[in-house]
């Protein structure tokens, strides 16, 4: 693993994160929205999914978490009626 401005580089490719959603009617739709941004995202079963990143992968565990949190919050702000949280690491 090399360093880059101090930050170290993983090259790994993180394991799925598991994500749950509010509501099993807009599972779809938040996996939908995730492929439609840097992830690989299905429906593991009714209103939990796995995402995981596509590169490019973020430097490490919390960048990849921030990273996702956001994209979540965006979605809930688009989808007000829904929430969505990654389930404990």
């Amino acid at each position: 693993m090399g360093e880059v401005d101090g930050l170290r580089q993983s090259r790994r490719r993180p394991n799925g994160i598991k994500i749950q959603c509010s509501d099993a009617s807009m599972a779809e739709d938040l996996a939908e929205f995730l492929r439609g941004l840097c992830f690989e995202a299905s429906v593991t079963s009714g209103r939990t999914l796995e995402a995981r990143f596509r590169e490019p992968i973020p430097v490490d565990d919390v960048a990849a978490r921030l990273q996702l949190d956001l994209y979540l919050r965006v979605w809930e702000a688009i989808n007000y009626q829904a929430s969505a949280a990654r389930l404990s690491d």
